[in-house]
């Protein structure tokens, strides 16, 4: 029977337990792209309180690609330094930090390359910022940019990377035909839809090696009118397990507030985005980790033993107790203490008001 606090392998990373903090934008973790005291602060923080995997939020590979000025940039000069001693803050603790590589496509606003958001068509995502879609030799160059970050990643110290194919950023806009209007070899088929993704993962894999993790995170539904399908997902799922991914986050929503910020009031309201999971896992053998709800121990074990979910993650209930895990591992098992207010992404340093 899988128990929350079983030590295992995703992949080739071997954890101290099931329990993984959700990517989680920073907020005031990068300044400009620099990244902050901050992180390491709150990296310590999760990993003293006995998170098994930390996933980072989103980190810029290359120009366009972020959010606004505070989500951190790969490809700064400071990155190595300040990445490397807030992986050190957590591995203090046993807690492994996997780097989010992150491209916001038609939702980038810090636009430092040209004049525009990039998108796999001409696109309008952001009011007044219209993105145009790349051409051939830039999508050959981003690819590119997420080996580059990737390998730099490495040499920061981080244990493995994510690329975010989820939630509408740039390659869930390649994957979904929502935003995928393309008539060449990157639009249409779902097959050619994932080719971009396969395509950063390749490189990736390329300049990491074949011993390092990589893990992806990907929609199982776009939870849209005519978007990508769990069909599609499964069928991507297959061909990324068959070049030797590592790890699968399985989540859904084209916006994060249509999955990470659902009110869960009940035990009958966790696991909301499991179904997708479990189908997943039972295709297919590479790890999947389910994202979604999850806040009372004995509801985690339950899904776990549902099927072939190997780990579950977390991210309102880390910001509301970074101790959580501590917590439930000294016998208190009672859920997390969050009660779904979403009021802590209103706040400038991503803290629960609850706290306050």
């Amino acid at each position: 029977m899988k128990k929350i606090f079983d030590s295992i392998k995703l992949g080739q990373l071997s954890v101290k337990n099931r329990a993984v903090r959700s990517a989680t934008f920073e907020r005031n973790g990068g300044e400009n792209g620099v990244i902050t005291p901050r992180l390491k602060e709150r990296y310590e923080a999760l990993a003293s309180g006995g998170v098994g995997v930390i996933i980072t939020g989103m980190m810029g590979i290359g120009g366009n690609s972020c959010l606004n000025k505070v989500m951190p940039k790969i490809y700064l000069e400071e990155f190595t330094e300040k990445f490397k001693e807030a992986a050190e803050a957590a591995h203090k603790f046993g807690a492994k930090v996997i780097v989010q590589l992150g491209h916001c496509g038609a939702k980038s606003t810090d636009i430092d390359r040209g004049d525009h958001p990039y998108a796999p068509s001409d696109i309008e995502a952001i009011p007044g910022k219209p993105a145009k879609a790349l051409l051939k030799e830039e999508i050959r160059h981003l690819t590119a940019e997420f080996g580059a970050s990737a390998a730099k990643c490495r040499s920061a110290g981080a244990d493995g990377v994510q690329l975010h194919g989820a939630h509408g950023y740039l390659i869930s806009q390649f994957l979904s035909p929502c935003f995928n209007k393309r008539e060449d070899e990157y639009g249409g088929s779902v097959e050619n839809r994932a080719r971009f993704l396969f395509e950063a993962y390749d490189e990736v894999r390329t300049q990491v090696g074949p011993e390092y993790p990589v893990w992806v995170k990907i929609n199982y539904s776009d939870l849209a009118e005519g978007g990508l399908s769990g069909g599609d997902c499964l069928q991507t799922c297959r061909e990324l397990e068959r070049r030797g991914i590592d790890a699968i986050e399985i989540s859904s929503g084209l916006v994060p507030n249509q999955t990470a910020s659902q009110p869960v009031k009940s035990e009958d309201d966790e696991g909301y985005l499991a179904e997708g999971a479990l189908k997943i896992s039972s295709e297919i053998g590479t790890p999947i980790i389910s994202v979604g709800g999850y806040r009372t121990p004995s509801v985690i074990e339950d899904f776990l033993n549902k099927g072939n979910i190997e780990a579950i993650s977390l991210c309102r209930p880390f910001i509301c107790e970074p101790g959580l895990l501590n917590r439930w591992a000294a016998g208190d098992g009672t859920k997390a203490r969050c009660v779904s207010c979403n009021r802590c992404y209103l706040s400038p340093n991503l803290e629960c008001v609850l706290n306050q």
